[in-house]
């Protein structure tokens, strides 16, 4: 198992969460890839915590973010985010707030017609016309997965799961910024994390 810091594409942000990469989990046993991504998130804190990983754990509840533990108590901060991909997992902590994090492969089979349908119910209006603009399907794809990721992000660091756009869900989106992530070819990622007031998003 190997874990790497995993950037933020583009420009820096300030106060953006860490991010982490998390590459030979068991892709064919989900629930132990789940508790190695946990160990690993684990290991990446005890350094920040100064504490032993093995006095850390994190909840591992379905439909529920991660709750850090410390020695079986709950600790309020860092938050945490953790997403899945076969073998892989993206690991996220922020101290200022909420955070999500979201990790896929580009799927090169489901026809363009179908996604694009997805983006049109899922998406925010300007969000689901900027990729029907796009002339070739390859790249289609690519921004789709992009899209989607930090959609999907943004989500997670609300608390929410994927509902039909609507003006109550955009108001609950308001605040959260969201950022891609520099992955391997054929992957998507991003982080999302509410910025502090006077930030803009």
């Amino acid at each position: 198992m190997q874990i790497q810091p995993c950037a933020l594409a583009g420009a820096p942000h300030d106060h953006a969460p860490r991010v982490w990469l998390v590459q030979g989990l068991d892709a064919a046993d989900r629930e132990q890839a789940r508790l190695q991504a946990r160990a690993a998130l684990c290991a990446c804190l005890a350094p920040e915590l100064d504490c032993n990983e093995d006095e850390l754990s994190i909840s591992n509840l379905r439909n529920q973010a991660p709750q850090l533990l410390w020695r079986g108590k709950p600790l309020a901060l860092p938050h945490c985010s953790i997403s899945h991909a076969p073998g892989l997992a993206l690991l996220a902590r922020h101290w200022q707030g909420p955070v999500g994090v979201d990790i896929q492969a580009l799927d090169t089979t489901m026809p363009r017609h179908e996604l694009a349908a997805v983006a049109r119910l899922f998406l925010d209006q300007k969000a689901a016309q900027a990729l029907m603009d796009i002339p070739q399907d390859a790249l289609f794809l690519e921004a789709f997965a992009n899209t989607w990721t930090r959609h999907e992000a943004r989500l997670k660091c609300a608390g929410l799961g994927l509902v039909e756009w609507s003006e109550a869900l955009e108001m609950r989106l308001a605040g959260i910024g969201s950022a891609p992530l520099s992955l391997a070819h054929g992957y998507a990622g991003a982080v999302a994390w509410r910025k502090p007031a006077g930030i803009k998003a």
